[in-house]
């Protein structure tokens, strides 16, 4: 044991672990105590419109209206807001979040640090509506299996295999994504419905009669993905689905509605 800590030691003067998004030292982790300071504080954004956090914002979504789940009083769970670049002005300068979840899309950096937050996050709501983690089935919905090919993994598997065992409940694969299905980020809402719908397929042996899911996906924009999902998981037998997300796309400003 001593020689071993001898060698990580070493390891670590020769090779300091330093901040996945500001390359400053950063012993305990891929973020530095800074960046995580400014992630921590980018939580508090709120709406233009309806002055909530994103964790309680429903404007520009429709599935929480035909919701049959919630949680805690809650239809769904968002950790934060996602600004899309073309709209990221000095205002947010400080903000950190956009750039950690495209590095998450990427490359799969910060899936440890995101499953934490959701974990974290939902371990709360369950236990403020007295329930128990495993209780529910972590799932998610996939990437195409183009993106998949061309970057060789799946945001939604890492983390949400990660904050399943954090949480100390199953992970389930119950949905496939077919090949034709377009990347949702370059289709308008009504093309965005039509194409979650038509790209998604229920894993009908996954998904167990009763089960209740927490259904991960990394960005909510219009909601049409998860609306998509969680109608073929319950209409293959799930009796519970909540919606879970890194982010909620940052509605636009009364102000400046075509931007």
């Amino acid at each position: 044991m001593k020689h071993q800590g001898i060698g990580t030691r070493l390891l670590s003067l020769l090779f300091p672990r330093v901040c996945a998004l500001c390359q400053a030292p950063s012993p305990d982790g891929d973020l530095c105590a800074e960046c995580r300071r400014k992630y921590a504080a980018g939580t508090f954004l709120r709406c233009p419109i309806c002055r909530k956090t994103a964790d309680r914002c429903l404007c520009g979504v429709d599935f929480p209206s035909s919701s049959r789940t919630t949680i805690a009083g809650r239809p769904f769970l968002a950790l934060n807001f996602y600004i899309p670049a073309d709209r990221l002005g000095e205002e947010h300068a400080d903000r950190v979040t956009e750039r950690m979840i495209l590095d998450l899309k990427r490359r799969g950096t910060y899936a440890e640090f995101f499953a934490g937050e959701c974990a974290r996050q939902l371990g709360l709501l369950l236990e403020e509506a007295g329930e128990q983690p495993r209780d529910w089935i972590f799932t998610y919905a996939p990437r195409s299996p183009e993106k998949f090919a061309e970057v060789g993994f799946d945001q939604g598997e890492e983390v949400g295999r990660r904050a399943a065992k954090l949480l100390g409940c199953p992970f389930v694969r119950t949905l496939a994504r077919a090949s034709s299905s377009e990347e949702q980020k370059s289709l308008g809402a009504a093309e965005r419905r039509e194409n979650a719908r038509e790209g998604l397929l229920p894993r009908r042996r996954s998904i167990s009669d009763g089960g209740r899911y927490l259904l991960f996906d990394d960005i909510i924009t219009t909601g049409s993905t998860v609306k998509a999902a969680a109608e073929i998981l319950y209409e293959a037998g799930a009796a519970d689905v909540f919606p879970v997300a890194l982010a909620r796309t940052y509605p636009l400003s009364p102000a400046h509605p075509d931007r």
